[in-house]
C-alpha cells in the first residue's frame, strides 16, 4: 500500500506541475510570447510522459482491483487514499478547464489572423498554385501578393 500511495503522491505532484505549465501556456498565448509558449509545451510533453509512466506503475500495483477494494485493504491508510483520489480528481478537472480555455484562446487568435489576412489581401492580386496572377486567391492562408 505504501508504494501505491507514493505513486499517487507523485502523480499529484506531476499534475500540479502540469497545471502550472498549462497556466504558463495560457499566459504565453495571451501575451503572444512564442518563446514562453514553446517552453511550456516542452514542459507539458515531459510531464505528460511522466504521468503516463506513473499511471502504468499504478496499474501494475493495483491490477484490476476497484477503488472500494483498495480502500478496504488500505486499513489505517484508507483516509489518505481517499484524500489523494479527491485531490487527483480536482486536479484533472482544473487541467481540463485550463486546456479548454487555451484551446478557445488559440481558436480566437487563428480567427483574428484569418480576418486580418482576408482584409490585407482583399483588393490585391495573388499568385495561385500555378503561378498565375489572379484577383482572388483560391488557396487558404495565401499571404504572398504581387507586392512581395
Amino acid at each position: 500500500m505504501e508504494k501505491l500511495l507514493a505513486v499517487l503522491e507523485k502523480q499529484q505532484d506531476t499534475f500540479a506541475e502540469l497545471i502550472g505549465a498549462t497556466k504558463q501556456e495560457q499566459e504565453a498565448i495571451v501575451n503572444k510570447n512564442m518563446e514562453l509558449l514553446q517552453e511550456s509545451l516542452q514542459a507539458k510533453e515531459r510531464l505528460e510522459k511522466q504521468l503516463k509512466e506513473l499511471e502504468e506503475e499504478r496499474i501494475s500495483l493495483t491490477g484490476d482491483k476497484d477503488f472500494l477494494t483498495l480502500v478496504q485493504a488500505a486499513g489505517d491508510k484508507a483516509e489518505t487514499l481517499q484524500a489523494l483520489r479527491r485531490s487527483l480528481k480536482e486536479s484533472i478537472l482544473e487541467l481540463k478547464h485550463l486546456q479548454t480555455t487555451n484551446t478557445l484562446l488559440l481558436q480566437t487568435e487563428l480567427a483574428y489572423f484569418n480576418v486580418l489576412k482576408d482584409l490585407l489581401n482583399a483588393d490585391s492580386a495573388h499568385y495561385d498554385a500555378k503561378g498565375k496572377l489572379t484577383k482572388k486567391s483560391a488557396e487558404p492562408n495565401t499571404v504572398i501578393t504581387h507586392r512581395a
